[in-house]
């Protein structure tokens, strides 16, 4: 099954108790940091479809203020699949997390540090005869007379 950051995050907001659309939303933005802001259109669109897996169901609809408020709650597959979906997250990051401290004590520049070290030193062995005849022109250049400005 695949679940989007969206429907993760639903999800996860109807854990402690059921909720209408906008409190829905509200829970996302604290959820996500502010990070993810649910339009209302997006937020039907997604419990449509956790609706349609049987993650999710309508739990009650109230009258507030004049308007239909439907209130849905996470069912019991919808709480296996968030956490099938935590746990495959934690997996990832965990992944990631190991691989990142290995390239850091690896040096700065990682597992490539080494072969990029060896080509630099390489190049600037065969770059120094360069310079020095350079250096040996400009000195030619200067005892002739010759204009030296801008040469390098």
């Amino acid at each position: 099954m695949n679940i989007t950051e969206p429907m993760f995050l639903a999800l996860t907001a109807l854990v402690d108790e059921p909720r209408h659309g906008y409190g829905i939303v509200q829970e996302v933005d604290r959820l996500s940091g502010g990070r993810v802001q649910l339009k209302i259109g997006t937020l039907y669109g997604v419990l449509d479809r956790l609706s349609e897996q049987g993650l999710v169901a309508l739990d009650r609809e109230e009258v507030q203020a004049g308007r239909l408020r439907r209130y849905y709650r996470l069912t019991d597959e919808g709480t296996r699949a968030l956490q099938e979906e935590a746990a495959r997250l934690m997996a990832n990051a965990t992944a990631a997390t190991a691989r990142l401290k290995a390239r850091r004590a690896a040096g700065p520049l990682g597992a490539t540090a080494a072969p990029l070290t060896t080509a630099a030193v390489s190049l600037r062995t065969a770059v120094t005869p360069f310079r020095t005849a350079a250096a040996s022109l400009r000195i030619v250049a200067v005892a002739a007379g010759l204009r030296t400005e801008g040469v390098r």
